[in-house]
């Protein structure tokens, strides 16, 4: 069931936008009139992140929205890698991304944004995660 939630209180779990995927969302967004699917987000320790949509959420603040529509993903935990998203949070916060108006001045080329992100976060979801790596330990030690 989606809701309204104020923009300010959804942070980004991402720290780059495509600048081809922004300029293919500006092309089809009613800036007078905003209309777009409900963004999934998730929350952890108390605070709302987006899992998805970044790209939207973003040209909505540019609209001047002042709430997202939101609706809250479950299955986050479930189907991905949640330590993945762990790392994302830990990445923007260190970057001081914290909100959706933070991520201007951060958007790239598609090349770029391959490289410093997406390949950055496949690299991150390749690495065993720390129940993984202690199951291939030597015991004794």
């Amino acid at each position: 069931m989606s809701h309204e939630r104020r923009i300010e209180e959804v942070h980004p779990t991402q720290l780059y936008l495509s600048s081809a995927k922004l300029a293919a969302v500006v092309e089809w967004f009613d800036f007078g009139e905003p209309n777009y699917e409900t963004l999934p987000v998730f929350e952890h320790n108390g605070e709302w992140y987006l899992a998805d949509g970044h790209t939207r959420a973003f040209v909505a603040h540019l609209a001047g929205e002042q709430t997202l529509r939101v609706e809250r993903d479950d299955e986050v935990r479930e189907l991905y890698d949640f330590n993945v998203y762990l790392d994302c949070i830990s990445w923007c916060e260190q970057a001081g991304i914290q909100r959706i108006s933070d991520l201007r001045g951060r958007i790239l080329d598609p090349e770029a944004y391959q490289k410093r992100w997406v390949e950055r976060c496949q690299q991150r979801s390749e690495r065993p995660t720390l129940s993984e790596d202690t199951k291939n330990r030597p015991t004794g030690r």
